[in-house]
């Protein structure tokens, strides 16, 4: 489950003043390995640089793009000498955009790329750095996946136009076609493009397997026949329709999330008599399609739109409820007769609260499977079930829900060491 994280202001010690870049310069420079935000690192006169759209190894002349106090951040304007993974971007916005790391790599190494992301995260740690992580699951869509775009709206001079900002220089980027969004979005993009003038963001989500729609916020846009502000769309994953309300949260890559919910379903390798809890489960996703192989699911969620979504989306299932609460506080007042005999955990980008992860040790359910965005975070995570010996990590798997981003989704898998029995 993905959830943004505000960015956190720098206040160490000036790094950078001392070198003679400003924005707008060109310098050579060879190129050193990926960062976890999918740049290439590197310095200058002992200034951390980081350069967007390289390759490591290469020798390249960047452009410098902004310079802050803890870093020069540069884009590559040139490649001198190029790495074997570097491909031709299919995308005419890739070097002013920023919302696509890794279009200029092949799809092999943004997979493995992925992978090493992941183990560098766990090797981090004593008690995970015996995990060998598996090969990335790949994405059978590496454009037109993404069913959800958040466009912003241009001022001044680009009134009324849509487009992102640059995550670096903050400058508005008209886009008249994303590669990543299915052509229901692009084609929404087409209808609005131009005709904004007075608004500030548009959301457009779509239904990839059903044709629904969403666009938020209510508005009106000269003549354009477009539905806006509608509460609610429509899904179908693994031939179960879900409800998706505005606020609630779903995967952006729904053919993946159905390859996701099959990778789960095989680690866990169901009996058909498990009690399972689907914790942070938002609109019910793993607990409905889980629920015909288990004895009974009961899945929490904070958010009160994504918990009316979970109920409608039962569709008569009779062996599954949902609690409306944090998963925190729901774990540390748990009541239930049954013994968990399955967790899912599927948190925010920050991860567990620390107060989930002693209610796990205190159920002890046989097998955990934490479903992550984010490989420190689920490190940090799987460092605390692990460290004491009460789980064992027997599986990490990344799972590539955003081709041509860094961004990976992880699923990893721990059971109950033998001798910490049940309750």
């Amino acid at each position: 489950m993905a959830k943004r994280k505000r960015r956190q202001r720098y206040r160490g010690p000036d790094l950078t003043t001392h070198v003679e870049l400003e924005p707008g310069d060109n310098f050579e420079i060879t190129l050193g390995e990926i960062n976890d935000a999918g740049d290439t690192v590197t310095e200058i006169q002992g200034a951390p640089v980081v350069i967007s759209g390289g390759l490591p190894g290469e020798v390249v002349i960047a452009e410098v793009q902004k310079k802050f106090p803890e870093r020069i951040a540069a884009r590559v304007a040139e490649v001198i000498e190029p790495h074997a993974e570097r491909v031709e971007p299919a995308c005419q916005y890739v070097s002013s955009c920023s919302g696509c790391q890794w279009q200029h790599v092949s799809y092999r190494a943004q997979l493995e790329f992925k992978q090493a992301l992941v183990q560098r995260e766990l090797d981090k740690y004593e008690s995970l750095a015996g995990a060998e992580v598996d090969p990335t699951v790949e994405s059978a869509k590496q454009l037109g996946y993404r069913n959800h775009a958040r466009f912003t709206i241009g001022k001044y001079e680009y009134a009324g136009q849509v487009g992102y900002k640059n995550a670096v220089t903050r400058r508005f980027v008209r886009v008249d076609k994303c590669l990543l969004m299915n052509d229901q979005i692009n084609e929404t993009l087409g209808l609005i493009q131009s005709k904004m003038d007075g608004q500030t963001q548009i959301s457009v989500r779509v239904g990839s397997n059903t044709g629904s729609n969403l666009v938020q916020p209510r508005m009106e846009i000269p003549g354009v026949n477009l539905v806006t502000g509608a509460q609610h769309y429509l899904e179908k994953v693994r031939g179960a329709i879900f409800t998706v309300a505005a606020s609630s949260f779903f995967q952006v890559n729904t053919d993946q999330l159905s390859r996701a919910v099959d990778e789960v379903r095989e680690l866990l390798d169901l009996q058909g008599s498990e009690v399972l809890v689907d914790a942070y489960c938002g609109v019910g996703v793993f607990a409905v399609l889980i629920s015909p192989y288990v004895r009974r699911v009961i899945g929490i969620e904070e958010s009160a739109s994504a918990i009316e979504d979970a109920a409608e989306n039962l569709n008569g299932r009779e062996n599954v409820e949902f609690i409306e609460g944090k998963t925190e506080d729901v774990m540390a007042d748990w009541q239930e007769a049954d013994d968990v005999d399955v967790l899912i955990l599927d948190p925010p980008r920050v991860g567990c609260h620390p107060n989930v992860l002693d209610s796990v040790k205190t159920l002890k359910p046989k097998k955990v499977l934490m479903v992550s965005c984010e490989p420190s975070a689920m490190a940090r995570d799987l460092d605390l079930l692990c460290g004491d010996q009460t789980y064992q990590l027997d599986v990490v798997r990344p799972v590539d829900m955003f081709p041509q981003t860094r961004h990976v989704e992880t699923i990893s898998l721990l059971s109950l060491h033998q001798d910490q029995g049940q309750k």
